[in-house]
Formats: structure tokens, sequence, C-alpha cells
């Protein structure tokens, strides 16, 4: 089974990290590219191809990724499991197997996560 990682090129990549042609040339971004299907191949248990991948599906892996990075408690809350704590293979896992409907309501869980409150304290006189 093959699963569709976002189409990358090497001017995806230096786009992202914002370099030019001339500090980095194509053969070591490409390099980098195979280096993370490699990585992600030996995390997922699944086959990568880098070079087959629609825009839409583009920004879903992306979403997916920078979920992933999420730490501490908000991951319980996130993943919306009754266990105490999750490691980061568990919390992979669960954020792999989420539809885009989950990853909506993932996301809308996040907003909530990270709003600021502000608490106002006045005393009469």
């Amino acid at each position: 089974m093959t699963h569709t990682l976002a189409s990358v090129s090497a001017d995806d990549v230096r786009d992202a990290i914002n370099i030019t042609s001339e500090e980095i040339p194509d053969n070591k971004i490409l390099k980098m590219i195979k280096r993370a299907e490699v990585t992600l191949e030996l995390e997922t248990d699944k086959q990568v191809d880098s070079s087959n991948c629609s825009d839409a599906e583009k920004e879903v892996d992306r979403v997916r990724m920078v979920i992933k990075e999420v730490t501490g408690i908000y991951r319980k809350r996130i993943a919306g499991t009754k266990q105490a704590f999750l490691n980061k293979q568990e919390y992979g896992a669960i954020i792999d197997a989420a539809d885009t409907t989950k990853l909506a309501k993932i996301i809308r869980i996040l907003g909530f996560l990270t709003q600021t409150e502000v608490y106002l304290f006045w005393k009469k006189g």
C-alpha cells in the first residue's frame, strides 16, 4: 500500500526554508526529500511516493504534520482519548488515522485551547 505524501519539489523546499538555488543545488534538495520519505516510511510502516499527490492531499498532509507537533496536555484533548498520557507514537497513529472531518474537529479544539484568557479584578471603593 502506497501512502500519498505531498508532492514535493526542490523549489517547494527552497520556498519553505527561504533559500535560493545558488545556496543549495537541486541534487542536495532531492536527497533531503528522499531522506524525509524514508523516515516517514519507517515511522508509519507505509510506502511513500513524494512525487504522486494532489494539492488537496498536500494541504491535508501539511495540517497533519503540524497537528502531530502539538505537545503536552493538548494531545489528550485533541485525541479525545481516556488514556491519561499518550506517547508520541500513539498520538501520531491517531492523527494519521484521522479523516478530514476529524482533522476539522481537531483544528476547532485547538482554536479553543489556544485562546488567550484574560481575567479582570477590581475592587469597590
